[in-house]
C-alpha cells in the first residue's frame, strides 16, 4: 500500500506539473487558450476552407505538444488505475483489519 500510495502522489505532482507546463508553452496556434490545454492540435477546427501547408517549426511545435498532452493522457489513465488499487488495498484493510505480511 505503500508503493501505491507513493506512485499516487508522484504521479498527481507530475500531472500538475505537466498541465501547467503545457499551458504555458505556446505553438502560435491561434485556438490554443488556457482551456484547451488538453487537446490535441488536430481537434481544433480550421477557419479557413482551402488547405494551407503549415510552416516546418510550427508543425514541430505541435508535434512536440501533442507529445506533451499523450503523456498527459497516460497519466491520468494511471493515476485512475492508482486511486482504484488504493481504495482496494484501503477497503480490504477496513474489511480484514488483522496484520498480515506481504507475500
Amino acid at each position: 500500500m505503500f508503493i501505491i500510495s507513493s506512485l499516487l502522489i508522484l504521479f498527481i505532482l507530475s500531472f500538475k506539473f505537466l498541465s501547467s507546463y503545457i499551458k504555458t508553452i505556446r505553438t502560435g496556434d491561434p485556438n490554443e487558450t488556457n482551456l484547451t490545454y488538453w487537446m490535441f492540435s488536430y481537434d481544433f477546427k480550421s477557419q479557413n476552407k482551402e488547405w494551407v501547408p503549415e510552416e516546418k517549426k510550427l508543425l514541430k511545435r505541435k508535434r512536440a505538444r501533442n507529445f506533451l498532452v499523450f503523456i498527459l493522457y497516460i497519466i491520468a489513465f494511471s493515476i485512475f488505475l492508482l486511486l482504484n488499487s488504493f481504495t482496494a488495498h484501503l477497503l480490504d484493510l477496513i474489511v480484514n483489519p488483522e496484520f498480515s505480511y506481504p507475500v
